[in-house]
C-alpha cells in the first residue's frame, strides 16, 4: 500500500469517529510525518462554539505528542459534494510543522482529488525571520 492510499484509509478513519452532532460535517486528518509513522485526528465540536478542535489540529497534536516533528504529507477527508480545504488556523498549523513542498491532499469517498504545497496553499505564511 503507498503512503497516498495509507493517509486515506486512515483520514476516513479518523472522520467515521468525529464528534460533529450540530453541524453533521465529519472530517478526518492523516499525516505522515518525518519519523516515517502516519498519525490522524477528526474535529470534535462542541456546543460553546467555536471551542472545537478541526481534524488536522488533532492530528498534529497526535504527532507531537508522539515525538515527531515535521509533516511530510498531510490528507485532509471529508464526506462532502464540495471538496474541502484546510480553514485558514488549519494551514498555518500546517505550515509551522512543515517545509514549503509539504504535500496537501484533498480527498472526498472517491479518493484523493487534488494535491497542492503547503506554500501554494497558504503564500506568505508566518514564519521565523
Amino acid at each position: 500500500m503507498n503512503n497516498k492510499q495509507k493517509l486515506f484509509d486512515l483520514a476516513i478513519k479518523a472522520a467515521k469517529n468525529a464528534y460533529s452532532p450540530y453541524s453533521n460535517f465529519a472530517v478526518g486528518a492523516a499525516i505522515l510525518a518525518d519519523d516515517n509513522n502516519f498519525y490522524f485526528g477528526c474535529n470534535v465540536e462542541n456546543i460553546s462554539y467555536p471551542v472545537g478542535t478541526c481534524a488536522e489540529s488533532g492530528a498534529i497534536a497526535s504527532m507531537i505528542a508522539n515525538g515527531a516533528k515535521q509533516i511530510k504529507e498531510i490528507l485532509i477527508f471529508a464526506n462532502s459534494k464540495t471538496l474541502i480545504v484546510p480553514c485558514g488556523a488549519c494551514r498555518q498549523r500546517i505550515a509551522e510543522f512543515s517545509t514549503p513542498q509539504t504535500l496537501v491532499h484533498l480527498a472526498d469517498t472517491e479518493g484523493v482529488q487534488k494535491t497542492y504545497t503547503i506554500d501554494e496553499l497558504l503564500p506568505l505564511s508566518f514564519s521565523e525571520f
